[in-house]
């Protein structure tokens, strides 16, 4: 895990100088090397956190030996010892033990094209072939590691934080606010939007070519174009004990691959099914494994009794990290500014905290159950969606949609016949908290555009399937682009921020592909969610945590009760032109949806600290005295 930052078509004299400010400003993401390259208008910086091969050798950028090629590179390649194994045979010769050199000559000698395909891990990368003189960007399959690109008059910048970008003297710093106003009424980003002007996240699953001022951008995975409903459909035919084995194997093998360092590797133990399992697997090959769990004040200890109980049953020590409301709100303006754009998930404020512990215990990477609700259908909605179309398919079979029916329908609701077309149109986000696609006005903004218009090609996708195994894929999969997206990025961003690099063992390749070929019997199953991973956790973990409520890794709104007054006249207000006279009650409808009352206030904090300077402590200071009042 690093950072990265460059520049193509770049005409200003003080190169170095500038590559040198970008990496400043990310400079916790890589603090054991620092590194520069550049020639003509292309320039390469990198900032290194060491993990696999500790030494000298790992220097980035990483120059090929006939000084043609060159790399800087953010991540992680589990299979970089099979791929290495394949050049050799194919007559390359390696410097170094690291998995950035096989990164490098597998682009150099197969091309990039045909190499990022192969990479199984998570990555993000800048490659300049000067063969050619073409410059490649690219990132892994679901954006687990960050990279944004800004473009500017003859060529882009691209780092893998925002805030690098605007030490580049040709990119301004400039609130979008139609994004803004986006993320306020979506309560998440989609696509490539981010909320300054000019710049753009950089999607995940694709790979993009810039040769000569034109672009080339090719997408290698995408999940709605790779969906298979007739994989899908066969796979419904195997016995479910068939795809608990094959689970089994796979998640057994990514949690091995995922434990490949030359440093500790802790775990992420919040208590939950998902890290709880990841533990569990982790702890056969690491017989010293350390997990952590965040003790939030609030929570009533729950967490932490849950975590316990894993870890004890397992044998594993588990540190606890308190987590109370002080610690919280001094951490809160720090975590928004290493985000570079508002929080949508509070407990990540909870995760930063954990993140500076890890490093304090001389961690570098610890493992996380992050993936698992989108892959394998967790969430309640996807449950609500289930049950939602399986009443409709009732309804459409036995009540006949003719004038009879109508009529009745019109005095006894429940004779009402249904119509599945105008259902699919306008009913696809039945259950979902963010219920985005009720209002047909909701186009107006591209994220609702691009989010309705995704989602009903995802149901007509998977036509062949029944109508609520439709339903439940079309929302678990919907959620791999915004749920998991938002808090992939958040995740990287808050353990970064502490030099400590966030795997995620359920997002390996082959799990990807298992997971979206999984019928929905193997993921929801008589009322009961996830039922693969549960299955499978029977065999490592007690029984009370697989029966207990979902309760995630969140926070309590009383954490943040009693600020919504940091809001008066406030930059959000004045965004959104909150009338002087009402402000006092639209303050108390806030209170009324805490969640949303947070993401109003993370927007106020980020407004305030990104364009207005505001320093962090003082943010802290007056949000600790609003709580405390």
């Amino acid at each position: 895990m690093c950072g990265i930052a460059g520049f193509v078509g770049d005409t200003h004299e003080r190169k170095d100088s500038i590559l040198q400010a970008m990496l400043s400003q990310i400079s916790r993401r890589g603090p054991d090397d620092v590194g520069t390259w550049h020639k003509e208008g292309v320039g390469f910086g990198h900032a290194r956190l060491s993990i696999i091969d500790l030494s000298e050798r790992g220097h980035q950028p990483f120059i090929t030996n006939d000084g043609l090629g060159v790399l800087v590179f953010n991540g992680e390649i589990y299979n970089y010892r099979e791929l290495r194994r394949l050049l050799k045979q194919e007559g390359v010769t390696f410097m170094s033990e690291t998995d950035t050199e096989v990164v490098l000559y597998a682009l150099h000698h197969w091309g990039p094209e045909r190499a990022v395909p192969r990479f199984n891990g998570m990555f993000a990368f800048a490659y300049h072939d000067l063969r050619d003189q073409s410059v490649w960007l690219a990132r892994d399959r679901l954006g687990i590691k960050p990279l944004f690109i800004a473009r500017t008059g003859g060529g882009f910048v691209f780092a893998s934080e925002q805030k690098a970008l605007f030490e580049h003297p040709s990119v301004t710093c400039e609130c979008d606010h139609h994004a803004l106003f986006s993320l306020l009424l979506y309560e998440r980003f989609d696509g490539s939007m981010t909320p300054y002007q000019g710049v753009e996240a950089f999607l995940p699953g694709t790979l993009c070519r810039f040769h000569r001022g034109r672009e080339k951008l090719t997408t290698y995975f995408d999940v709605l174009r790779d969906i298979s409903p007739e994989q899908i459909s066969d796979n419904a035919g195997q016995d479910f004990s068939v795809h608990l084995a094959r689970f089994e194997s796979l998640l057994g093998s990514s949690v091995e691959m995922h434990l490949i360092s030359d440093v500790p590797v802790a775990t992420m133990c919040s208590g939950g099914l998902d890290s709880g399992l990841v533990t569990a697997l982790a702890s056969r090959h690491s017989p010293d494994l350390v997990s952590y769990v965040a003790d939030i004040e609030g929570m009533r200890g729950q967490e932490v009794a849950r975590a316990r109980l894993i870890t004890d049953s397992l044998g594993v020590e588990l540190r606890r990290v308190p987590v109370d409301h002080e610690s919280w709100f001094r951490t809160l303006p720090e975590a928004i500014i290493a985000n570079d754009q508002p929080l949508f998930f509070s407990q990540h404020v909870a995760a930063m905290v954990v993140a500076k512990t890890l490093r304090r215990d001389g961690f570098k990477v610890v493992l996380t159950g992050d993936g698992a609700d989108e892959l394998f259908g967790g969430y309640t909605w996807h449950a609500a969606a289930y049950r939602h179309w399986y009443k409709n398919a009732l309804r459409a079979r036995w009540i006949p949609d003719n004038r009879y029916t109508r009529a009745a329908g019109k005095y006894l609701p429940g004779l009402r016949p249904v119509n599945i077309e105008d259902q699919i149109a306008h009913d696809l986000t039945r259950g979902h908290p963010i219920n985005y696609i009720s209002s047909s006005s909701n186009i107006l903004f591209v994220a609702g555009a691009s989010r309705t218009l995704r989602q009903r090609r995802l149901f007509k996708k998977l036509a062949g399937l029944s109508l609520e195994d439709r339903g439940f894929l079309s929302s678990s999969f919907e959620d791999i682009y915004v749920q998991m997206r938002e808090g992939l990025s958040s995740v990287d961003k808050m353990t970064m921020k502490h030099s400590i690099e966030a795997r995620v063992p359920f997002l390996e390749n082959n799990l990807i592909n298992f997971g979206l070929d999984l019928p929905v019997s193997a993921k929801y199953h008589r009322g009961v969610t996830k039922r693969i991973v549960k299955s499978l956790a029977r065999k490592h973990l007690p029984e009370n945590i697989i029966q207990a409520p979902k309760i995630g890794f969140t926070m309590p709104p009383s954490m943040w009760s009693n600020t919504a007054e940091f809001l008066r006249n406030g930059r959000v207000s004045d965004l959104l032109k909150w009338p002087s006279r009402d402000q006092s009650e639209i303050l108390e409808l806030a209170k009324q949806r805490p969640y949303y009352h947070f993401r109003l206030m993370a927007c106020e904090i980020w407004l305030r600290t990104r364009f207005d300077n505001a320093s962090p402590q003082d943010i802290s200071g007056q949000l600790l005295k609003l709580r405390q009042a």
